[in-house]
């Protein structure tokens, strides 16, 4: 067993050498290469994806089907982050061969040929500056308005087999009341193996739709207390804590 001492929620325990990597301030996040470039690492990306779920993590799957049932539409999916490979890949394994796109931080396309790859697979680096956000939340609501999906890690900062749900950004929920699309949630929560890493059940959950009733700052808040109850609960069927963490 691991421990980490840790000050804040915001803090990083996965890391790079290029952590403080800037966006362009002209950066386009329309432009993902070419599409065959896109297709070739959306393809690999997903061979990869399936090699891990069932090779080298045996992960399980609980209520997979949701995703399917939400059909050809646009919707958000929210997850916890605990796994610096596994929350790459199994969105590419949920989502079969339909189109989605990551958030990310803007970290990820600094590094060298990786940060091009992520891109044209689509990760979409959140802004550093009010004036790109402007952009970036366009960009966003194009891809939901074309009926692809987005994928959203509202805790930010990834904590390796963390057992528990962080306090989500707020802002993470903006885009499901913006859009009037349902969000559905992903939780990864871990099971005891004897001699081994933990393995990995993985939940999947709602819809949840926008009460357009309201207003939309309440829409978002609503949404987001329903879907971080919803993954609390799921993550408290872990049995195991592989790395602890205590506050310092």
């Amino acid at each position: 067993m691991r421990n980490r001492v840790y000050h804040s929620f915001q803090e990083d325990f996965v890391t790079s050498r290029h952590q403080d990597w800037q966006l362009p301030a002209d950066y386009d996040w329309q432009s993902s290469g070419k599409r065959w470039q896109q297709r070739l690492v959306r393809v690999t990306a997903n061979s990869l994806s399936y090699l891990y779920c069932h090779i080298g993590r045996s992960v399980t799957f609980k209520n997979a089907w949701r995703l399917k049932a939400a059909g050809d539409h646009g919707f958000v999916l929210y997850g916890n982050h605990t796994q610096p490979t596994g929350d790459v890949l199994i969105p590419y394994y949920l989502g079969d061969h339909r189109t989605f796109n990551a958030l990310v931080s803007p970290a990820n396309l600094g590094i060298p040929v990786i940060g091009s790859l992520a891109s044209r697979g689509g990760a979409l680096p959140t802004p550093q500056t009010l004036h790109q956000l402007g952009r970036f939340n366009r960009a966003v609501m194009a891809k939901l308005a074309a009926d692809e999906w987005v994928l959203i890690y509202p805790e930010e900062h990834v904590w390796p087999y963390y057992t528990g749900v962080r306090p989500f950004n707020p802002a993470a929920f903006h885009f499901p009341v913006a859009a009037q699309v349902p969000a559905y949630c992903l939780t990864v929560t871990y099971r005891k193996r004897w001699g081994r890493r933990p393995r990995l059940v993985v939940y999947l959950d709602g819809p949840f739709f926008p009460d357009a009733s309201l207003p939309a700052k309440q829409q978002q808040r609503v949404l987001q207390q329903q879907i971080q109850a919803q993954m609390t609960k799921r993550a408290a069927t872990s049995n195991v804590q592989y790395v602890t963490y205590e506050e310092g």
